[in-house]
């Protein structure tokens, strides 16, 4: 039987990319009954991870979702307030049995944004594991409460002794960001989507790290609102397959605005490197195929560097992007040693 841990991973490998860190909290989280709190910059799926997660398990019926703001009051925490008692026994209680008091999982929306006395009431109930106003009690049955913020919680914490009481009930503590934001993560997360980019996800994955390399940070969030620009705007026209074409409405989406003015040259850029790419990938399975078939007589070991010589000859033709001439001119420098081995293989068996 699978482990939490191998189940969250297969949940969560099947449509999100850097999630390691992710699976792991939360299965430890659910595991050792321990609230957590994923943080960091917007966009990185921190509420979608935890969704799929939720769902992935079957525990969405156990699931209280709650979303914290400035609008949120102590009423709507605890489940609302008891009118009926409040007219016929003025007496201000609440239903906590209509509030997160009483699932077994809890998920808060951006928790740390609600009112001060919002979040001391709540770290008084998590402290205490029961909601206590007046005569009224009522048990926390909640074994995980799972907070998603963009806050660091360490911001939080400096706020005073109650704020830091609060970040306290949250032992395990995440930072959900990508180590890196080059074309090639772009490129994986869109790989997790079906497909619809006939070719181009290579190049809109490259127009998009050359911005963030420009200084523009775009958040996978951003990327993934990219793509689905890209197809709207091939469907609007009444196409079926994106074309270059269709580039020109990443201008329209929020954070890649400044691409409208260079948006030609750097699509034609993006689609020169992907061009490349995909010819020194095919060149290299070339390579490995004449490598193979080298054979064990001498005639075969010179057909073999003859083929070699060609190979060396195109490697040394192909035209690539400035970032790529390393790859290529290391392409080259193999095939010579190739070339060598195939003769001195040659020379060896004549001997035989």
């Amino acid at each position: 039987m699978a482990t939490m841990l191998e189940r969250i991973r297969g949940i969560l490998s099947a449509t999100f990319i850097n999630y390691e860190d992710v699976a792991e909290i939360l299965a430890v989280a659910f595991t050792a009954k321990k609230n957590v709190i994923l943080w960091g910059p917007a966009g990185h799926a921190k509420s979608a991870m935890v969704g799929a997660v939720i769902r992935g398990l079957g525990i969405g019926a156990e699931t209280f979702i709650q979303s914290f703001g400035e609008g949120l009051d102590e009423a709507a925490l605890w489940g609302g307030l008891d009118f009926q008692k409040l007219e016929d026994e003025k007496i201000l209680e609440y239903h906590p049995e209509r509030s997160f008091l009483a699932s077994r999982i809890a998920v808060f929306e951006e928790v740390f944004d609600a009112p001060a006395a919002v979040l001391l009431a709540l770290k008084d109930t998590l402290t205490a594991g029961a909601l206590r106003k007046g005569a009224q009690q009522f048990p926390m049955t909640t074994e995980v409460v799972i907070g998603l913020t963009n806050r660091e919680p360490q911001e939080i914490a400096d706020l005073g002794p109650a704020a830091q009481a609060l970040v306290e009930r949250f032992p395990l503590q995440l930072r959900v960001s990508w180590p890196s934001y080059i074309a090639a993560d772009y490129a994986a997360m869109y790989e997790k989507a079906p497909s619809a980019l006939n070719g181009f996800t290579p190049i809109l994955a490259e127009v998009i790290a050359r911005a963030v390399a420009g200084g523009q940070f775009v958040s996978p969030r951003t990327a993934m609102y990219a793509r689905e620009a890209v197809i709207g705007r091939a469907a609007a026209r009444g196409a079926t397959r994106v074309e270059k074409e269709d580039l020109s409405v990443l201008r329209f989406v929020p954070g890649l605005e400044k691409l409208g003015a260079t948006m030609a040259t750097e699509v034609e850029a993006a689609m020169a490197r992907a061009a490349a790419t995909e010819a020194l990938a095919g060149f290299e399975l070339r390579l490995k195929s004449v490598v193979a078939e080298m054979g064990d007589t001498p005639i075969k070991a010179l057909q073999t560097v003859k083929r070699l010589t060609v190979l060396e000859a195109e490697a040394a033709s192909l035209a690539v992007p400035d970032d790529l001439v390393k790859r290529r001119d290391a392409l080259r420098q193999g095939v010579g040693k190739k070339i060598a081995e195939a003769r001195r293989r040659a020379e060896d068996l004549t001997r035989i």
